[in-house]
């Protein structure tokens, strides 16, 4: 690939380089021994990855929740992690970035037509209220007749299943919508496998088997970033997060005594093992949990991850000895940071991710009564264990991020030979 690069520095014709390239796949689908190393720089909104490449392989678009500072935490660096994994299976792309809850229209189409493929994820994308529309029932807006125009090889990567416990069904224009998907898809790549199962019950059985396991990129960050983790140190810290978007679907008529049981589990733990407390905060509303920690007595510190950069949240989950997470991205990103994480269920995708890793222990489900010494206890089987329980972590990363390579590199060939 260096030899390409240089081609690509000497001549302004990007465009043949690119049909050089297609003829070469097979070479651009092996990667480098070792990630580029990571720039310096980072966008305020991350619509590039944390990765710098100076040889562009091929043009994609990008549909993402591009997030800006402010905004949740977990969005803020999912986009760049996947478009780093497909950066460094290809050698190079120049990304096309579109927000995904933006409306679409013809000339969205257009765009996309202008590129080689386009790459939908990851994140929550099947979820009904975020982005509430009459087109799609998703967070794509995007309706069933322009759908059917897109002519570019298409994948959806690392997305799930995200409609809460109780949450009301899809409206009907989801079953359409996603039906159109699927079969203009190379693939729909879910982040576990609790999403596939939900999905098969809207599509025809003769299309379940383009439903496929993609973990979520933040999940494999070690793999993606190993310069950033070959001097990481564990420091004296329990990192906590708690999640209040709907509010009710998650703790039904129990909050405030879920919410005391796990401030309580908290200053038990902090006190058992001598840990500072920091609160790590994804999304404003996030900061509610201040008052049943004070109200606890736990003495802790806040860390405000909205306003941070990919680079930085990447940082501040490779510190803490462990992590107590509700949010599934307090969940999954500690874990690619080869951080051991209890996970506090209110939310079956937190399950879903546990079962997929073979870690059901990992986790607490909130509602039980005894929620706070089932935390505890998970915990302390954690701390007592932890470096057999990180190398568990990192193992299975490895096997995770096999699964998005040969995913990433099948897209890769259908880009190259469409």
């Amino acid at each position: 690939t260096e030899d390409l690069a240089e081609q690509a520095d000497e001549t302004s014709e990007g465009r043949n380089l690119v049909r050089r390239l297609k003829s070469r796949v097979r070479s651009l689908l092996t990667p480098p021994e070792e990630p580029v190393s990571p720039s310096s720089e980072l966008p305020p909104v991350a619509t590039q990855g944390l990765i710098d490449s100076r040889l562009q392989a091929c043009r994609l678009t990008h549909i993402a929740a591009f997030t800006p500072p402010g905004g949740n935490a977990g969005d803020i660096l999912l986009p760049a992690s996947l478009q780093d994994s497909v950066t460094i299976r290809s050698g190079g792309v120049e990304w096309n970035p579109v927000p995904v809850r933006d409306a679409v229209s013809q000339q969205t189409i257009e765009s996309v037509n202008a590129t080689q493929g386009l790459i939908i994820g990851g994140g929550g994308l099947f979820i009904p209220d975020t982005n509430s529309n009459d087109f799609s029932g998703c967070q794509w807006p995007c309706p069933v007749d322009l759908l059917s125009q897109l002519k570019v090889p298409l994948c959806v990567m690392a997305v799930g299943y995200n409609r809460f416990r109780n949450q009301p069904e899809f409206s009907p224009v989801f079953r359409q919508h996603l039906e159109c998907l699927v079969r203009k898809s190379v693939f729909i790549g879910l982040r576990n496998h609790g999403s596939i199962n939900a999905l098969k019950q809207y599509l025809p059985p003769e299309l379940h088997d383009r439903l496929r396991y993609h973990p979520c990129l933040t999940a494999v960050a070690a793999q993606l970033y190993p310069a950033l983790f070959s001097r990481s140190v564990a420091q004296p810290l329990l990192a906590l997060n708690c999640a209040f978007d709907r509010a009710a679907l998650r703790y039904g008529t129990d909050q405030d005594r879920i919410l005391r049981a796990v401030a309580n589990a908290v200053r038990t733990i902090s006190e058992q093992y001598s840990l500072e407390v920091r609160y790590y905060s994804h999304y404003s509303s996030d900061l509610q949990m201040m008052d049943y920690l004070n109200s606890a007595g736990v003495s802790f510190t806040v860390d405000d991850l909205t306003s941070c950069t990919p680079r930085e949240i990447v940082h501040a989950y490779s510190r803490p000895q462990v992590v107590l997470g509700m949010r599934g991205h307090a969940q999954m990103i500690p874990f690619g940071c080869n951080t051991p994480v209890v996970s506090l269920i209110s939310h079956d995708k937190l399950r879903w991710f546990l079962d997929d890793i073979g870690q059901g222990s990992w986790g607490v489900e909130l509602h039980e009564t005894d929620a706070d010494s089932q935390i505890v206890s998970a915990t302390a089987q954690i701390l007592e264990n932890r470096t057999a329980v990180v190398e568990s972590i990192r193992l299975s990363q490895a096997r995770l991020w096999q699964a998005c390579r040969q995913n990433i590199d099948d897209f890769l060939e259908h880009v190259a030979t469409d």
